[in-house]
């Protein structure tokens, strides 16, 4: 089989990019189902390969292309339940090609990611759960955690030593052809006369407000509390007695 892996992180355009594909026809249905909530599969009974080919299933069209998006913590979950690396295995197994998609307005990102964690509206189509309201703290989190997942997908495919291709939203915000066109060579089929898709871009006033707001406040914001995202341990017996005894041990940030 032919298909594709679009390594990215959240609000990066990875979904409208995927809905052009999707709505194709004949390009995959690339989603991200590695998400437990996507996939819907109990991972406690299925073994890996069975995992494997129901996922494949899940995002091939009827033509054998397959196409999904994968985000990095949804890789390590993969590995955490089963020791495996997915993307090592697809690459083993089908004719895969690798897309890298990254968004080079990182503070941007970083508003429309903590928007969305707040409203739980990752669309537009999708009414707001709840009204946004500016947080310092987790706008730099999320600054944090998407450089994060960049430098992991940069690091990691220098690593694989695997080609991979690499686009940037800018770039093809106003014009997607050219990712698309990539993938069409790829999966030998006909790229759409027409990329259709319902997504609107969610932007507006608040997002201008917000980019002002955090300029300021990172002035003198805790730059270093918003970056540490370490579980608090909570304060039982036995816990203290773990601490004491060195099974248990408090990492900061970057400890090796």
């Amino acid at each position: 089989m032919r298909g594709y892996l679009i390594l990215s992180e959240a609000r990066s355009g990875s979904s409208w990019l995927s809905t052009l594909l999707g709505h194709s026809g004949g390009m995959g249905l690339p989603a991200e189902w590695l998400a437990p909530k996507a996939h819907r599969l109990d991972t406690t009974v299925l073994s890996f390969d069975a995992f494997f080919a129901e996922i494949i299933g899940k995002c091939s069209t009827p033509n054998g292309a397959f196409g999904m998006k994968i985000f990095p913590n949804q890789l390590f979950v993969t590995q955490e339940r089963y020791g495996r690396d997915f993307i090592r295995h697809c690459l083993g197994e089908h004719d895969t090609a690798l897309v890298f998609l990254r968004r080079k307005d990182t503070l941007r990102q970083a508003i429309s990611f903590a928007r969305a964690r707040q409203t739980r509206a990752f669309a537009a189509h999708r009414g707001a759960k709840a009204e946004p309201h500016y947080d310092f703290e987790q706008i730099a989190r999320c600054f944090f955690y998407i450089r994060e997942s960049y430098n992991f997908w940069q690091s990691y495919l220098e690593l694989l030593g695997a080609p991979f291709a690499e686009f940037a939203y800018e770039d093809l915000a106003g014009d997607p052809n050219p990712f698309i066109a990539h993938i069409a060579e790829h999966l030998h089929v006909a790229p759409p006369e027409k990329a259709e898709t319902r997504m609107v871009i969610q932007r507006d006033g608040l997002t201008e407000e917000w980019i002002a707001r955090f300029n300021e406040d990172c002035r003198s914001g805790d730059l270093l509390r918003a970056y540490d995202r370490r579980e608090h341990i909570p304060g039982k017996m036995r816990n203290f007695a773990k601490l004491a005894t060195g099974k248990l041990e408090p990492r900061y940030p970057f400890a090796f």
